[in-house]
């Protein structure tokens, strides 16, 4: 099975930036400008009540919902579409039948992960990554059940979960560059993260797509 060049997807995502670098910018702005809002109910309870935990509870499909935002529109980037702030709301525009595929989807998956974790922690991980395209998936096949985003996801994987590793260990020096900044550099490193991030799933995907997929449990 040949392997994705983690560090030519490093370099295309960077590639793909070009030119495109406020507007990634100002997507993240905007992705963290709504999950403050959407957490600021949280501050007025006592930390670890009861009320805080509900509506953290409460928080979460919200939250859900922009996760994938900011996923479908770094997708767009690298693919090269017209890029539109409203690919952040999509988890809440594309109807209530994939806000809901979304939220059964998240749960199962988060099941799973629990499942394999308790055998030990390195299982969890490693199911943690098979998952790990589930959303990209869902965005280009919003018909697919929960189920068969989550083997989709697998079948994708197999072979394929070191490289990502990998590629996630190729921007250490970019994470510690924003621990230095104090945060700043962050602003940079996220949309970088991200993109590169969407275009392991695209040459994955066009990799995949030429081979027979490969039978994987969920």
């Amino acid at each position: 099975m040949d392997a994705l060049d983690t560090a030519k997807i490093k370099q295309t995502a960077w590639e793909k930036l070009g030119g495109k670098w406020s507007k990634a910018i100002a997507a993240l702005l905007v992705f963290i400008l709504i999950s403050i809002v959407i957490d600021i109910p949280s501050a007025f309870f006592e930390e670890d009540s009861m009320g805080e935990c509900i509506w953290k509870i409460l928080e979460a499909p919200f939250a859900l919902g922009l996760d994938i935002g900011i996923y479908a529109y770094f997708l767009d980037l690298t693919r090269n579409k017209e890029l539109s702030f409203k690919r952040l709301v999509v988890g809440f525009t594309n109807g209530w039948g994939f806000y809901f595929n979304l939220v059964c989807t998240q749960l199962l998956m988060c099941l799973f992960v629990f499942l394999w974790s308790l055998l030990l922690i390195v299982p969890g991980i490693m199911k943690a990554f098979s998952y790990s395209m589930v959303y990209f998936i869902l965005l280009d096949h919003p018909e697919y059940s929960s189920r068969q985003l989550l083997r989709k996801s697998s079948e994708m994987m197999y072979g394929h979960r070191m490289e990502l590793f990998v590629l996630y260990l190729r921007f250490i020096p970019w994470v510690l560059l924003g621990i230095i900044t104090c945060g700043i550099a962050f602003l940079w490193v996220g949309p970088y993260v991200t993109a590169a991030f969407s275009e392991f799933y695209l040459q994955l995907k066009a990799k995949k797509e030429d081979v027979p997929e490969v039978a994987t449990n969920a």
